[in-house]
């Protein structure tokens, strides 16, 4: 079983000089199939901003070069981009950083919520508790997506009750899992929600997790 991760509120300083060859054997490593699965260029975007507000526009310049994209990081928001680039751009990022893989992807899904919420504020603004956003993730939030963004595939995030204890499940085409994970803490924070998220599962590849929130 998964144990729940450390929080993480600052990347550690950059050291002067540091180096980092353009190969990430995080994402270059996945099949083919895996690394052609788009992803929407705003959370690319938002990816690019998180790393700028933990830490410094230098430090993502070097994770640019680093990840060796070939559009050079240029995304728009609108558009959408193979999942392999978001993993490249997150496994330079650790490797300069020195903070693991999945460690920066949960954090990055914690302040991804908090955008979010600013965002689309509509959207969010319709729950009160956690367990009632988590709850309409699949049948409310997510189709509304859909409509704000007609060629997005979201994930699919279901969420029951069982023993006092809320099971949310995340399947998805993305190796995304802890970033879910994130996203799911940060729901929790936003509402002062103070229980614990357990992993309970994961699939090998990522794409697929089921979660426990429990006191």
């Amino acid at each position: 079983m998964h144990q729940p991760m450390a929080r993480m509120h600052a990347f550690p300083s950059l050291k002067t000089g540091t180096h980092l060859a353009p190969v990430n054997a995080f994402a270059r490593k996945r099949s083919p199939l895996r690394q052609e699965l788009p992803l929407k260029g705003l959370i690319f975007s938002e990816l690019i901003r998180f790393m700028e507000e933990k830490q410094n526009p230098l430090f993502v310049e070097q994770v640019i070069a680093a990840a060796d994209l070939p559009n050079d990081a240029a995304f728009s928001r609108i558009g959408v981009y193979p999942t392999a680039h978001a993993l490249l751009l997150v496994g330079a990022a650790s490797q300069l950083s020195g903070i693991p893989v999945a460690a920066l992807c949960e954090e990055f899904g914690t302040y991804l919520f908090g955008r979010f919420n600013i965002l689309y504020p509509e959207i969010m603004s319709s729950y009160s508790t956690a367990e009632s956003l988590l709850e309409h993730v699949r049948g409310h939030i997510h189709e509304d997506v859909k409509v704000l963004y007609p060629d997005a595939t979201p994930p699919e995030v279901t969420m029951r009750t069982q023993d006092d204890q809320c099971i949310v499940e995340y399947r998805s085409h993305r190796p995304l899992a802890h970033i879910a994970c994130g996203l799911i803490r940060g729901c929790l924070d936003h509402f002062g929600d103070e229980r614990k998220i357990e992993w309970v599962n994961c699939s090998e590849s990522g794409d697929a997790a089921t979660f426990r929130i429990a006191a």
